[in-house]
């Protein structure tokens, strides 16, 4: 009997016994019907089923992160199926998910793998998803969705107690998703002069915690090398991707376009470290600059300048030391400070994740905002996490948290007028509350000017042109971000297909926005008007059911969620969305309210949440 490690999904449906108590015939004809699409989804999604039995299912998939995109689209797809059917139509799901080891007789598969997987279906709740530790450890940043930390659960038959996660809906920042892809899904023909990728600095430290230094030192070098205008520096999101895959250099410059890596390795130890930089050429396949830097924290800023210096100077030829030291951000008199933003951040990009997480990033900037108030990233980076609380606790925040978000980004903006992050969040405050195209403009292009390999910030800004009527500018940055991030993040991938559809190219959105690995709200809306400019009439109504139980939106107020300058752009899609829907999906939708100044002005929790979720996840 062979045994291989494999990712198990369980499925079974709630209350089926009483549903063939009441009528046997409906219910099998009302499965049949459901079956057909989730094992068509679970083909989709490369699962194979192994196992069936009255109403549960069980497939095998060989990655976790296909196991868990498959069970968020089943669920997706039964909510939108049952959205304007009768409670007694109604068909609801639960699914449980584990990876482990399995033995296989004759293509069926046996073992706890398999009973642990069931066992956290029957713990999920009704239209729920419940996976095992084993499973978020290769998932928690590769799939865009949140985390609910169900604790040790005992199972029926198990011996040891299984930490489980329940899947939620996204909330929180989205920034630190990484591909699950292998390969990147543009090809890059031409490597630039000048084009390098920072590689993720490897910690070599005996512990495991002081990961978030390496990450964050090396974040903060691409964002200071992407400032010099003859480098074209790739994306954080692109590089750190090769982390976890067994890539030569050679394959990795091939891939990403570059002729030139930078990789390091960073052992620490309490105050002292030694930093280890190696600059390849990817043409040549031999390292062409080499150094190591025993420093401390106090003097981290100092190896920083350093590493760029040589950098530059070897790619572009020379460069003159005060032009060098123009490229950092305002650097903390207190260096504890940037350790702290470091470990703060290191929790912020797992904020998505769970509310623990964002409670630690929050925690983290209040200490470097106390050990030195005058650090700017700090007070802006707080701004986030304010933001990302009133996502996870909506109803416990206190009347005064957006003033205090609000006074965060101004006080870094005050501090450091060079902060990318900074002017960012300011130009979304400045497009959302003050309705102030002008300014919000200014602040978008300047945080791309300072920092122009994050395809984050491009993103955003190609959206803010598309909400000016601009979609053929805002796709020429879009082209940009992709030569930054061959692998595609789904925020660019989104606001690509913005573009297309205001361009009117529906065939193109509708492409690009089946590329993303989880659809969003905006995907889904955009999704349905696309079919039904093309005259898809079923899929489109399918979508905008999908978009409504996904999003909690009706149309109108999605709508008032895409900020146009133009009131007729806003007119037309809503027209599009609703003109054709039936009777029942009528009565099934109210005005909802509208997310204008004049709304926010009332600052209560629900209404300052939805707002900055527009600001920071959208």
């Amino acid at each position: 009997m062979e045994r291989r490690l494999a990712t198990i999904l369980a499925l079974d449906v709630v209350g089926f016994s009483k549903m063939m108590g009441e009528d046997e015939a409906h219910t099998l004809q009302n499965l049949e019907k459901n079956r057909q699409r989730i094992d068509h989804t679970i083909k989709d999604n490369q699962g194979r089923i192994f196992n069936t039995a009255g109403d549960s299912v069980l497939a095998e998939f060989s990655s976790p992160v296909k196991a868990v995109e498959c069970a968020v689209q089943i669920q997706g797809q039964a909510q939108a199926n049952n959205f304007d059917l009768e409670e007694k139509e109604k068909m609801h799901f639960r699914i449980g998910i584990n990876l482990g080891d399995v033995m296989d007789s004759d293509g069926n598969l046996f073992g706890d793998a398999v009973n642990i997987a069931a066992r956290l279906e029957a713990e999920s709740s009704a239209d729920g998803i419940c996976i095992s530790d084993s499973v978020y450890q290769f998932v928690n940043l590769k799939v865009k969705v949140s985390y609910q930390d169900a604790g040790q659960l005992s199972l029926k038959n198990i011996k040891q107690p299984i930490k489980a996660y329940n899947v939620l809906k996204c909330r929180g920042a989205q920034r630190a998703l990484l591909s699950a892809d292998t390969k990147p899904k543009i090809k890059i023909t031409q490597k630039d002069a000048g084009s390098i990728a920072i590689m993720l600095f490897k910690n070599l430290s005996n512990d495991e915690d002081q990961a978030y230094f390496c990450e964050g030192f090396s974040d903060d070098l691409i964002s200071a090398l992407s400032r010099y205008k003859k480098l074209l520096v790739m994306s954080s999101n692109a590089s750190f991707s090769y982390s976890s895959k067994d890539k030569t250099y050679l394959e990795i410059g091939e891939e990403l376009g570059v002729r030139y890596l930078l990789e390091g390795k960073v052992r620490k130890l309490g105050n002292k470290m030694r930093i280890s930089a190696n600059l390849l050429s990817t043409e040549k396949g031999e390292t062409i600059w080499s150094d190591n830097f025993d420093t401390t924290i106090d003097e981290i800023f100092d190896v920083q300048d350093t590493i760029i210096e040589r950098i530059v100077s070897v790619i572009v030829g020379s460069v003159e030391r005060d032009q060098v030291k123009k490229l950092a951000n305002a650097k903390p008199e207190n260096l504890q400070a940037y350790d702290f933003v470091l470990q703060g951040l290191e929790y912020h990009r797992r904020s998505s994740l769970n509310a623990e997480n964002n409670k630690k990033a929050l925690s983290f900037f209040n200490k470097a905002i106390e050990a030195d108030p005058n650090y700017a990233r700090a007070h802006a980076w707080k701004t986030c996490s304010l933001a990302n609380n009133a996502e996870w606790f909506q109803e416990e925040m206190p009347d005064g948290w957006m003033d205090e978000a609000l006074a965060s980004v101004n006080k870094a903006m005050d501090l450091d007028p060079n902060d990318p992050e900074a002017h960012r969040i300011m130009g979304a405050i400045k497009l959302l509350f003050e309705g102030d195209m002008e300014k919000a403009i200014f602040h978008h292009e300047k945080a791309i000017e300072i920092c122009p390999s994050d395809t984050y910030h491009i993103a955003r800004y190609a959206v803010l042109l598309c909400y000016l009527g601009k979609p053929e500018k805002g796709l020429v940055q879009i082209e940009r971000a992709l030569r930054l991030d061959p692998f595609c993040s789904d925020l660019v991938l989104e606001t690509q297909g913005l573009c297309l559809y205001l361009m009117r190219q529906h065939e193109e959105a509708l492409s690009t926005f089946k590329k993303m690995q989880i659809e969003t709200r905006t995907s889904l809306f955009y999704s349905a008007a696309c079919n039904k400019a093309l005259a898809n009439h079923n899929i489109a109504n399918q979508m905008l059911k999908m978009a409504i139980s996904e999003s909690e939106m009706t149309s109108e107020k999605f709508v008032s969620t895409q900020l146009f300058e133009d009131k007729r752009t806003s007119e037309e899609l809503t027209e599009v969305l609703n003109n054709w829907l039936t009777p029942a999906d009528d009565e099934s939708e109210d005005t909802g309210e509208s997310v204008t100044t004049e709304v926010l002005s009332q600052k209560t929790v629900k209404d300052t949440s939805e707002a900055f979720d527009q600001l920071f996840n959208k």
